[in-house]
């Protein structure tokens, strides 16, 4: 295990088969796969499109997000996706000194999380899309 993962970051890269210029266009192409992380849903966090697992908790939730042109990874979100949680989480943070985001750092959840990172871009490889 790297440093990376040791502190929770977990990044994947995926390796598509076909051509996918926006994020809608890659969400249209995986919803029907039966994800082991769930359900995938499109959606905004702040201005940037995502496609979102069903959190694990409020620190821990797979995401896929669009990393250049064309390029995307599935990721552990130490956030869940939403404007109302976006601040919630920061006022939780401004809070607690920064100690409330350190709960998503660790534990079963998070493992968890990082693990379906991976079985997330396998199946989506396995897939063909």
């Amino acid at each position: 295990m790297g440093l990376g993962e040791a502190l929770g970051v977990k990044n994947v890269k995926l390796n598509l088969k076909g051509t996918y210029g926006t994020m809608e266009e890659l969400y249209e192409a995986i919803k029907v796969i039966p994800f082991e992380a769930g359900e995938p849903t499109y959606t905004k966090h702040g201005f940037n499109p995502v496609i979102v697992f069903p959190e694990q908790d409020r620190n821990n939730q797979v995401w896929i997000m669009n990393v250049g042109k064309g390029k995307y990874q599935v990721m552990r979100s130490s956030e869940v996706v939403g404007v109302g949680n976006l601040v919630k989480n920061a006022v939780l943070s401004d809070l607690t000194g920064g100690l409330t985001s350190l709960s998503g750092a660790f534990g079963n959840k998070k493992k968890r999380c990082m693990e379906l990172v991976d079985i997330t871009a396998k199946q989506i490889e396995d897939a063909g899309v």
